[in-house]
């Protein structure tokens, strides 16, 4: 009995060191595994990258710890960052013409499309056409800038869109509805015109709605927009800037006028938004909603990371509607220059940007909108950056993150050629529109020959 039990324990210290050398064994193929891909990776040609972008202090920080994570994974490729937050055009101009123009870097739409045409940035669709992972049905609609058919100029690198955000409070206190988040139940016009009157308060307490109000004395003001989005109700009116054939400007479309005149008579005939002079003694738009000079705020939902940090009650809802519901997107396109020595190390390192796990703390605290579809219909995707608060109020999925993917209209200078000269034309008939001297349509008729003979066209919208 004793041999046996022996014999037995014999065979088990046997087997444990057969078990044990395997082990060792199979840990050493491993370790020489890792070894070598180690030695793979150290033997790439290493590359030098030039990255370029804009932004507030938070984003740099942001951009620095996504190219920290990038080079982690690569370590071939080093990428040297360089951020300008002041004129950022002209910091790029001096680069290109100094032959140092960056690999890949962010982009003003406009820009973009005319640098394209000259012939300054790389053609992704050769790479968006083969690229498993990040391709056109990867993204969500509206991404892609095309300037010519089958030429994409960039992706845009997160997406922005306009919403209605308020300072739930004011709302509460003055016994009106909340705005609506659905596309569905959005206001119309006539509806938010009447919130906005019941939310304005003159210094003795009076309502825009009141037979006493004093539009002289404004203490708070029932809604504010930023000038330079006058075409926001545009596409809300089943219209464009741009005449469907793409033959002209459609500033002489009566609706394309009376989408505009709206926001104008917000702040002359309603007197329900400050005039550009009233403006001036306002807050920023966060600090305006959060201080009650403003109870709504027309804006993009980059105002979120601003309203979340400054810890206002805060809500949003839909634009409101003329007789469609939609916003407008307006992110801005991430390019490669066309000198780049390294397009398939720049077209890595492009699309890790386009991955929003890689800058989720951007889309968390509700700074940028992802590109990628999943984040907009996959919900364990939607909780890494659509659920995080406080970047993301009450009603944002809704208003903001489906409105965009479902209702989202690209703004007209995506396709408009020679944009900035035909926005020099129009600058100064705005002005006199927000100074309250010209009606809209006014304005338009004061410039439509100036307008004509600077319209070239537009560039393609597609690859069809």
């Amino acid at each position: 009995m004793r041999r046996d039990k022996r014999g037995i324990t014999a065979l088990l210290i046997l087997c444990a060191m057969l078990l044990a050398a395997g082990c060792r064994g199979s840990s050493g193929a491993a370790n020489r595994e890792a070894a070598g891909d180690a030695a793979a990776m150290n033997n790439k040609e290493k590359v030098v990258l030039t990255y370029a972008s804009w932004g507030s202090p938070n984003e740099k920080q942001a951009k620095v710890r996504m190219i920290e994570k990038f080079m982690e994974k690569y370590p071939w490729i080093t990428v040297q960052y360089v951020y300008e937050p002041g004129d950022y055009n002209t910091k790029l101009t001096t680069m290109y013409a100094s032959n140092k123009a960056p690999d890949v870097f962010m982009l003003y739409k406009h820009t973009a499309l005319q640098w394209a045409e000259q012939g300054k940035l790389y053609n992704l669709k050769e790479f968006l056409d083969t690229d498993t992972q990040i391709n056109e049905a990867s993204l969500i609609p509206n991404a892609l800038m095309y300037w010519e058919q089958g030429k994409v100029a960039g992706v845009k690198v997160a997406e922005e869109s306009f919403a209605l955000y308020y300072n739930a409070d004011l709302f509460n206190e003055a016994g009106v509805a909340l705005p609506p988040a659905k596309a569905e139940d959005a206001w119309t016009w006539a509806q938010f015109l009447e919130a906005a009157k019941k939310l304005t308060i003159d210094g003795s307490g009076n309502n825009a709605l009141s037979p006493d109000f004093d539009p002289n004395h404004i203490v708070q003001f029932g809604v504010r927009f930023n000038t330079w989005m006058w075409h926001l109700m545009v596409p809300s009116n089943n219209t464009s800037v741009i005449a469907p054939d793409g033959s002209k400007m459609n500033l002489d479309d009566p609706a394309v006028i009376d989408a505009v005149q709206k926001l104008a008579d917000l702040i002359y005939v309603h007197h329900v938004a400050p005039s550009p002079i009233q403006e001036k003694n306002l807050p920023q738009p966060a600090l305006a909603v959060q201080s009650r000079k403003v109870a709504m705020n027309l804006d993009g939902q980059w105002v979120q990371l601003d309203l979340g940090a400054a810890g206002v009650n805060y809500g949003v809802g839909v634009l409101p509607k003329l007789k469609t519901s939609t916003t407008i997107q307006f992110g801005e396109p991430l390019v490669m220059a066309s000198t780049t020595k390294h397009p398939r190390e720049a077209w890595l390192f492009y699309k890790w940007q386009l991955d929003s796990e890689n800058s989720i703390d951007l889309h968390a605290s509700g700074l940028w909108m992802p590109l990628l579809k999943d984040y907009y219909t996959k919900p364990e995707l939607i909780a890494r950056w659509a659920d995080v608060n406080p970047g993301h109020p009450s009603g944002y999925q809704d208003a903001v993150m489906r409105q965009t993917f479902e209702n989202g209209v690209n703004s007209y200078d995506y396709y408009l050629k020679n944009n900035e000269n035909i926005s020099a034309i129009l600058q100064p008939a705005f002005d006199q529109v927000w100074l309250g001297k010209k009606s809209v349509k006014e304005a338009f008729e004061s410039v439509s020959d100036k307008i004509a003979e600077a319209f070239q066209g537009t560039y393609s919208s597609s690859n069809q």
